[in-house]
Order: structure tokens, then sequence, then C-alpha cells
């Protein structure tokens, strides 16, 4: 009885270890000497990589299919600006994930890597394609360039959310 009672009271005036997010975000804010704005959680992170994997792709898609061949460049322009938001987005959420101990924005370093220098590539080609003036300006080879680098983002995407499907991370109803 003395023993249960001596654990007991041990249990009690222990400090509760668990570190909830709150704590987490403190604790990285003040070891590396940032400051995260209020609005950046693991949930938001969450939300944001997973809508660029379903709606941002589907409409990435929508333009390589229908307007990229037309040669307009103020929807290459448009385009690449999104892509460029997009990836600042993931960026900022991946960097509060990876120093909040919560892991990574795409999994881990090397996926997240992989889909951030596709993005990279894409927006160098269509901003190359703009800076050529576009239209009947842009050779038709650069064109399909820009066709190829979407394709090849298209590609990380697709195998990252195949991962997640399999692994039951991801939900598509």
């Amino acid at each position: 009885m003395k023993k249960l009672f001596i654990l007991l009271s041990l249990l009690v005036c222990l400090p509760s270890q668990a570190c909830d997010e709150t704590c987490k975000r403190e604790a990285a804010m003040e070891e590396h000497g940032v400051k995260f704005p209020s609005y950046l959680t693991a949930s938001y992170c969450q939300d944001t990589s997973v809508a660029f994997l379903l709606r941002a792709r589907e409409s990435l898609q929508s333009y390589r299919d229908e307007k990229l061949t037309s040669g307009h460049k103020g929807g290459m322009r448009n385009i690449s600006n999104f892509l460029k938001q997009r990836k600042q987005w993931l960026e900022e959420c991946d960097q509060y994930l990876a120093l909040t101990g919560q892991g990574r924005v795409f999994r881990d370093e090397a996926t997240t890597q992989n889909i951030l220098t596709a993005i990279d590539s894409t927006t160098a080609e269509l901003d190359r394609l703009v800076a050529s003036g576009g239209g009947v300006h842009a050779p038709a080879s650069q064109a399909e360039m820009a066709g190829v680098r979407m394709d090849q983002l298209f590609m990380v995407v697709d195998n990252h959310r195949t991962d997640l499907q399999l692994r039951g991370q991801l939900v598509i109803r």
C-alpha cells in the first residue's frame, strides 16, 4: 500500500511530458530565432499540400492541355506566378514543419525537394517563353519544352499522391 501511494504521488507530481503544437511552435521560435505567422499550423500546412496535390494539379493540367500551345504571354505569366506563389506557401510550411519537428510538407525531404525542383523548372521554362515574347514569336520547341517540364512536375506530384494513397494517408472522395 505504501509503495502504491508513493507511485501515485510521483505520477501526480511529475510534470506532463506531452508537447502540443503550441509548445513545439514556441520552442522552435526560441531555438531558431524565427517568428512564425499565427495562421501557420500543421493543419494549415496539411491543407496547403493537399490542395496543391489535388486542385492545383488539376488546374495546371487543364492549362497544359488547353492553353499552353496557344502561346499567350498573359496565361504563361499567370501560371508562372501561380506556381511561384504555391511554392512560397509550400516552402513556408516545410520550414515550419521541419523546425517544429512535425515532418515535411511532402512526407520527407527528398520528395519535398523533388516537387519544389520540378516547380522551379516549370516556372523557369514559362518565364523564358514570356521573355521571348510568347505567341507567334515563341518557337514551337520552347512551348513543347514548357509542356515537358509541366509533365515532369505532374509525374512527381502524381507519384507522391499515389504513395500517400497506398499508405492510406490521402483519401479522395
